[in-house]
């Protein structure tokens, strides 16, 4: 019906935008490994900690609703287990660099969109 259709494509466009507006703000660089000259706290990093991984999660699911399918389903089930497992080693990494300040910074921005 329609209304999965515009779901889905919201979904889509909004998750492109974060992910694109997330590398661009921290830096493409960055994005790809390169260490991080600053801890980024400004942007869309004050309301999540992974923006980049919610929005290519988001994406996913919109692909999910326009595409559904157990194997699709299974795609974004997988994607994510393994973006939390890559977000939990960067933040021992990010802890282990910029020390206090990246613990008060997890105090106050959620890892992803919630408590």
């Amino acid at each position: 019906g329609a209304v999965p259709g515009v779901i889905g494509w919201m979904c889509l466009i909004v998750g492109l935008l974060i992910m694109f507006a997330g590398m661009a703000a921290l830096g493409v660089r960055t994005s790809l490994g390169q260490p991080a000259p600053v801890l980024k706290q400004d942007g869309l990093y004050r309301f999540c900690r992974n923006p980049q991984i919610v929005g290519c999660f988001l994406y996913a699911v919109g692909f999910a609703v326009l595409w559904p399918s157990w194997y699709v389903l299974g795609w974004v089930v997988l994607f994510a287990a393994i973006a939390h497992l890559m977000v939990i080693t960067e933040e021992a990494h990010l802890h282990q660099i910029f020390g206090d300040a990246y613990l008060r910074y997890c105090q106050h921005v959620p890892r992803y969109l919630w408590r």
